[in-house]
């Protein structure tokens, strides 16, 4: 979900479809066009715990036009508050491949990751691009370069005897 899509949730944009007995946000992305992205119960569960330690109602009491997140004042997070709260949070958080990452973590990386993630693990090219909302493989080609350079790597298509007692 791109940063803007987050920002602009509300809650009547979380639907439950009874067919899959799943959960999904209906988001409006670049373009004004909708697309749904499931959700897994996990990530019910973080909304349900954030909107309760932020003190605001239970998803099944509140008004749908309300933004399902929101600030510690009570606002919808702004794109630009957003990436200051998890550059604040990624601070905190103390994680080391944070600290000694060579390029910044934003909202956009959470992007490249679901796409790494979902290749990774099986999922083809045309659905991570159409899950992430994109309309060119040439996109998601971009986020997962370094990984198909990794994957592509001479050293993986030779027997692992071939090099003997050179390389280990």
């Amino acid at each position: 979900m791109r940063n803007e899509e987050f920002t602009r949730l509300r809650v009547k944009g979380l639907q439950f479809d009874s067919i899959s007995s799943t959960y999904f946000l209906e988001v409006l992305g670049k373009g004004n066009k909708k697309r749904q992205i499931p959700l897994k119960e996990k990530g019910m569960n973080c909304i349900r715990m954030f909107r309760s330690a932020r003190g605001i109602d239970d998803i099944n009491a509140a008004e749908g036009d309300v933004p399902l997140f929101t600030t510690n004042t009570s606002r919808a997070y702004s794109p630009s508050y957003l990436s200051q709260f998890l550059t604040k949070v990624k601070k905190e958080s103390g994680l080391l491949f944070l600290k000694f990452r060579s390029s910044s973590v934003g909202p956009h990386t959470f992007r490249h990751a679901l796409s790494i993630i979902s290749h990774l693990n099986g999922v083809n090219v045309y659905q991570i691009m159409m899950s992430l909302g994109h309309e060119q493989l040439s996109t998601i080609e971009i986020y997962l370069q370094k990984v198909f350079e990794k994957e592509r790597h001479a050293i993986h298509l030779c027997k692992s005897d071939v090099f003997g007692e050179y390389i280990l």
